[in-house]
C-alpha cells in the first residue's frame, strides 16, 4: 500500500477506534504533571484575603496531589479535592472530579486531601489515588469546614482555586 493510503488507513482507523466505548472510556488518561496556582476565591476574599498556595499533580500509575498553603485559619482542618470545573466558574471549580463518573460523590471515587494548619495557618499535604487522572479534571479546591464557613458568615465552603495547566 502506498504510503498516503497507509497514513489515510490508519487515520481511519484511530477515528473509528476513538468513536467506541463509554463516556468514561472515552476519557483519555492525561498520564503527566500540571501545577496549580490556588487563589482565594471571591468569596473568602475578605474572610481570608491573604490565602493562596499551589498544587501538583503528577498522574502516572495511580495520582499523586501536592499542596502547599499559606494565610489560612490557623489550626484548622481543611479538605482538598480535584475538580472537574474551571475556577470561574460558578461554584469555582465545578464539582468534584469523579474516577467513575457514573459512581458516587464518595471516599474510593474521588482525589482528597485532609490537613491541618498550624498556628501561623500553614500546611502542607499530600495524598495519593490508586486511579489516572483524565481530560474531565480541571482544578484543585479547599474547602473549609463548616464551622470555619459558619464563623466568616458565608455561604461557601471553597476557600481557594487553582485551574491544572501542564507543567
Amino acid at each position: 500500500m502506498p504510503p498516503i493510503r497507509a497514513a489515510a488507513a490508519a487515520l481511519l482507523l484511530t477515528g473509528a477506534l476513538a468513536a467506541c466505548g463509554s463516556d468514561a472510556e472515552d476519557a483519555l488518561d492525561l498520564g503527566g504533571a500540571w501545577t496549580a496556582q490556588l487563589a482565594v476565591t471571591d468569596a473568602w476574599a475578605e474572610a481570608d484575603p491573604d490565602a493562596s498556595g499551589t498544587a501538583a499533580v503528577s498522574s502516572a500509575d495511580g495520582t499523586t496531589v501536592q499542596l502547599s498553603l499559606v494565610g489560612l485559619e490557623p489550626s484548622t482542618e481543611y479538605m482538598a479535592h480535584v475538580h472537574d470545573g474551571a475556577c470561574d466558574e460558578d461554584p469555582p471549580g465545578g464539582g468534584h472530579w469523579l474516577a467513575d463518573p457514573d459512581g458516587e460523590d464518595a471516599a474510593g471515587n474521588i482525589v482528597e486531601l485532609h490537613f491541618t494548619t498550624d498556628e501561623d495557618g500553614t500546611a502542607s499535604s499530600t495524598a495519593s489515588a490508586p486511579f489516572m487522572l483524565d481530560d474531565r479534571s480541571e482544578s484543585v479546591v479547599v474547602h473549609a469546614p463548616e464551622a470555619a464557613v459558619e464563623d466568616a458568615g458565608l455561604d461557601s465552603d471553597r476557600v481557594l482555586c487553582g485551574d491544572l495547566t501542564e507543567g
